[in-house]
């Protein structure tokens, strides 16, 4: 067995343990901060991350071509470069779709909800919401005198720890 096929199938592996590792325990920083400058994705594109991808696109180019030589390890060298700014770009945008949906299901904005208990004294009681397509509770908070009954629709703002009303519906 070639050599370039055993490195495919080491950063295989790698890269299929740092997946599932990331998608069950979160994003392990197995990173190293390299601070070349303020270049093009260079601290995020340098990475251990970025070394698996290069390889995996490196070897695979050499396994599928069969031989190692001048040839085969430029197009090996490019096909890696493409396989870590792809998949660089496939990071960035799950990342930024994943931090644009914690926005929206952390901040509440002027949204109808069902009082469930209020308490006058507290000034404080718990209203139902839709939070990602089913209904939670929220404490709801006030600084105002409110008297608010159960089942009564108001519309609140805030968080998905603490709302405040914003007038009655």
């Amino acid at each position: 067995m070639a050599w370039y096929v055993i490195v495919l199938l080491v950063s295989s592996g790698l890269f299929v343990l740092t997946t599932i590792g990331s998608l069950l325990f979160g994003d392990m920083d197995l990173d190293a901060d390299v601070d070349v400058g303020s270049g093009f994705l260079v601290s995020d594109v340098i990475s251990f991350k970025g070394l698996i991808h290069f390889t995996i696109g490196f070897s695979l180019t050499l396994t599928l071509m069969g031989e190692f030589s001048l040839v085969s390890a430029s197009i090996g060298v490019v096909t890696g470069i493409v396989f870590v700014l792809i998949l660089y770009y496939l990071y960035k945008t799950l990342y930024d779709q994943l931090q644009q949906r914690m926005k929206y299901t952390t901040e509440i904005i002027a949204m109808d909800a069902e009082v469930y208990f209020w308490n006058d004294k507290a000034k404080s009681g718990e209203v139902f919401i839709t939070l990602e397509g089913r209904p939670v509770t929220v404490t709801l908070k006030s600084n105002e005198e409110n008297h608010f009954e159960k089942g009564q629709k108001i519309r609140v703002s805030g968080t998905r720890h603490a709302v405040y009303p914003l007038k009655t519906v």
